[in-house]
């Protein structure tokens, strides 16, 4: 009773004087957060330079770092990498080089990466996904023909095929139309809920964020400023703390969030 209990209070991703440098240069300057609770869409924010990226590939395992990372009750850095990368999905922000690979089988090796799943499932579950982002008419096209938004959306469609615990991902709207950011944050929200996991993810469109996330982290220069629900944390003056900016937060007839920027503080 006691052990499960303990698991229970531990659910989620937790982080503790977390630490990144290169070099003599330090990155992140200890930092620790509430934990991240499973389904729930966490948003990064911060101005460039904030080490939110750092941040990102420190819970991935891809930068060394110092101060633990745990992930329901388990220290991610006593995993074999192999494991940690099958708990946590990274998509960078710069993807990989292009290859002469069709769209559905990039998807299918991402799927049977690290796992003994045959070939139709494989199949089976990488359409399922195209079809949920909406480029299942991508999927007999090669990656090296895609626009950068395209191999964009079929990297995420890697990422979740892969059915991680955790969900990391770099401004995966940034080479998106107004439209396929809106979709594919309503894709990346419901998965997140439907399958229970983490997701964290870096944006720098304050109004997605604040309609689309549950939960917002603030960071400035490495370090942590702000965390938690996306209204109780976000005002006037953690903007400007932030962002060095004066705003206002009014509520649209739909009831969504937004922000208007006055000018800087």
């Amino acid at each position: 009773m006691e052990e499960g209990t303990r698991t229970e209070m531990t659910k989620g991703l937790s982080v503790r004087d977390l630490t990144v440098r290169y070099g003599k240069r330090e990155i992140l300057h200890g930092m620790t957060l509430s934990t991240m609770q499973p389904g729930k869409v966490t948003a990064l924010l911060g101005p460039n330079g904030s080490g939110k990226s750092s941040f990102l590939r420190a819970i991935a395992g891809l930068t060394p770092s110092t101060g633990y990372v745990g992930f329901d009750g388990r220290d991610l850095s006593s995993l074999p990498i192999g494991m940690r990368a099958r708990v946590a999905a990274y998509l960078p922000q710069t993807l990989p080089p292009m290859v002469h690979l069709q769209v559905l089988e990039a998807v299918m090796v991402a799927r049977r990466a690290g796992e003994n799943v045959a070939a139709e499932q494989a199949l089976r579950d990488s359409i399922e996904i195209l079809e949920k982002i909406g480029i299942d008419n991508l999927a007999l096209r090669y990656l090296d023909e895609l626009s950068g938004g395209q191999r964009q959306l079929v990297g995420l469609a890697q990422a979740l095929v892969r059915r991680p615990e955790m969900l990391l991902l770099d401004e995966p709207l940034s080479a998106l139309d107004l439209r396929y950011q809106f979709a594919v944050m309503e894709v990346v929200r419901r998965e997140t809920q439907a399958r229970g996991i983490v997701t964290l993810l870096v944006v720098h469109d304050l109004n997605i964020a604040l309609q689309r996330a549950d939960d917002v982290v603030y960071m400035r220069d490495g370090r942590l400023l702000g965390q938690g629900v996306v209204m109780e944390v976000t005002t006037p003056e953690m903007l400007a703390d932030v962002y060095g900016v004066q705003t206002r937060l009014e509520v649209c007839p739909r009831g969504l969030p937004h922000v208007l920027v006055d000018g800087v503080v």
